[in-house]
């Protein structure tokens, strides 16, 4: 199954925007879990200086920590009432922070305790000597936070707070929720905005290529003037431009190509013509047969072998075929032997032949003769054939 570039080109645009949008929900979703974790770390930190502050005011009424000592009813009752007092508040209002300070206070009538859950039960109290007193989780402290408790400018113990690795109440959990599905929607519009947005950005990335796709199948047909619209810089752009460079080339050698037929038609015409006359001619008893009037038919034949030669020599330069010399050899002494030969010809047309050479020219180079010969041949038959006389052709050599 063959998969156009349209659909390539989108599922890339696809991919790359989902993961994009992948990576910035999972950066956000990171980025806000550590940041609230951070928060929820702040405030537990000032509820526990709070709450030594609170502390305090026990162990001043009770004379030590005797009393709290694996009392975790009495511990958690202080929590809650602490904490139940700190949210139950308001400015003005008087906070019953004596009631630990009173020895002969009543005692704690008994109710159910709180769950040990939030922060509460991550709290131990240690006494001066860094002993656990009550609090925490029967485990290992390791990473614990120790915050002292002073007493009278005396360091009485240590409440220590448990690090939290995840949020366990149902406020914040829900509250982490609601932030997650939020990120997810902004996570999904982004990803449906990019598929939108793929859509006129793919049509216009292959607008060029279609445009190429249609000029080559043109350029196949035959329709060499097609030409194709540059309308960006970038390397399709540039593709564009030689694509146009090409068609320009096509269409020249196209024009050549008809030219030269024309040419090479006009050129074996003439022979063929006189042949047919000469020989009719004979046919007919209008001429006698004799080496008068053989001559111009052997003539007219040399004339069609050099054609012949001339294009099969020209095939073979078109495939690279061609065979050349490279020997040292002088070009003004071919182009003098040349000149002769052709120098009763200029004569009998009345065109003037004349040369003019560097006395003691003897530079040679490398090349071939029969070639340099055979150029030197078509230039002055070509000059022979398009000088009207009288005439002058000067041949100098620098």
């Amino acid at each position: 199954m063959k998969i156009r570039i349209r659909h390539k080109l989108f599922f890339t645009l696809f991919l790359t925007s989902t993961v994009v949008a992948a990576g910035l929900f999972l950066f956000l979703q990171w980025s806000f879990d550590r940041g609230f974790l951070n928060y929820v770390k702040g405030q537990e930190m000032a509820q526990l200086d709070q709450l030594a502050e609170e502390i305090t005011n026990y162990y001043g009424g009770n004379n030590g920590w005797k009393a709290l000592e694996d009392n975790e009813f009495l511990w958690m009752r202080i929590h809650r009432d602490i904490f139940s007092v700190n949210r139950q508040s308001e400015p003005g209002q008087r906070r019953p922070d004596d009631r630990f300070s009173r020895p002969d206070r009543p005692p704690l009538s008994p109710s159910p305790p709180l769950s040990p859950s939030g922060v509460g039960e991550r709290i131990v109290l240690f006494d001066a000597d860094k002993q656990k007193v009550v609090g925490g989780p029967p485990e290992d402290f390791e990473g614990i936070t120790l915050r002292p408790i002073i007493y009278k400018d005396k360091t009485i113990g240590y409440l220590g707070l448990i690090p939290v690795t995840e949020l366990s109440q149902s406020g914040d959990l829900r509250f982490v929720q609601q932030q997650t599905q939020t990120f997810g929607l902004v996570a999904l519009i982004m990803l449906a905005v990019s598929i939108l947005l793929s859509f006129p950005v793919t049509i216009h990335l292959l607008r060029p290529i279609r445009e190429l796709t249609d000029g080559t199948l043109r350029l196949i047909g035959g329709k060499f003037k097609t030409r194709i619209p540059v309308t960006t810089g970038d390397e399709l752009g540039q593709l564009s431009a030689h694509f146009n460079i090409l068609a320009t080339t096509l269409e020249k050698n196209e024009k050549s190509r008809q030219q030269w037929v024309a040419d090479i038609s006009h050129e074996l015409r003439t022979p063929l013509s006189v042949l047919r006359g000469e020989v009719e001619a004979l046919q007919d008893g209008i001429r006698p047969l004799g080496p008068k009037t053989l001559d111009p038919l052997h003539s007219e034949i040399m004339h069609l072998e050099r054609l012949v030669n001339d294009l099969y020599e020209l095939s073979m330069s078109d495939i690279g075929a061609l065979n050349y010399k490279r020997i040292p050899v002088n070009p003004v002494g071919i182009l003098t032997g040349t000149l002769e030969l052709f120098e009763q010809r200029f004569a009998g047309k009345g065109v003037e032949l004349t040369s003019s050479f560097p006395q003691g020219f003897q530079n040679s180079l490398l090349g071939d003769p029969d070639r340099l010969h055979q150029l030197f041949t078509n230039l002055l038959e070509n000059s022979l054939r398009y000088t009207d006389a009288p005439g002058k052709l000067e041949v100098h050599v620098t």
